[in-house]
């Protein structure tokens, strides 16, 4: 299970936003209380700005129903997001010419973007134990209950039955 740490409902759409997208491969998001006015026509405003982590590679960047896997994230983006509720978000596999206020996501199409949209980040699933079941065992059941809870957080699905498991740990 993914937890989503970064939610925001778009407010409003700048007139230049889409040439903006096509042309550049790049999407500027604003909180609509901080833009300034000369950024406003470029920018997708937003509201709500919620974060309760930091962002980073390898985690899932969604808009509406699109989503984006972040490759690099630039050393102010978590400053910025906080301060401004402002991203540059590059839709391009070139992680070189990185702007200390943007993130890099999948080279992929950017989808028609409407008010009312949401823009999220969640934390990326572990691939390695993603639809894996795992049965822990053991004496000390507060370690076995932390270790199922970490295996939990990263994809696996807890059992009571190694018959059901993939995986038996064996807590000694």
């Amino acid at each position: 299970m993914t937890k989503k740490y970064y939610s925001t409902k778009i407010v409003g759409i700048g007139g230049e936003v889409e040439k903006f997208t096509t042309l550049v491969k790049m999407l500027v998001i604003f909180d609509d209380s901080m833009v300034l006015p000369e950024l406003r026509e470029f920018s997708v405003l937003h509201s709500g700005n919620k974060i309760t982590d930091t962002i980073k590679a390898g985690d899932i960047l969604k808009i509406a129903d699109a989503e984006f896997k972040i490759l690099k994230v630039g050393n102010e983006v978590n400053n910025n997001i906080k301060s401004l509720g402002h991203i540059v978000i590059k839709f391009n596999n070139d992680r070189d010419d990185l702007l200390e206020g943007s993130i890099h996501v999948e080279d992929k199409p950017i989808p028609k973007i409407r008010v009312g949209d949401e823009i999220s980040i969640s934390e990326a699933e572990s691939a390695a134990l993603s639809g894996k079941s795992v049965m822990v065992v053991g004496q000390d059941k507060t370690i076995c209950a932390t270790i199922a809870l970490i295996l939990s957080d990263n994809g696996a699905k807890i059992v009571d039955s190694d018959e059901a498991a993939d995986i038996v740990v064996d807590v000694k």
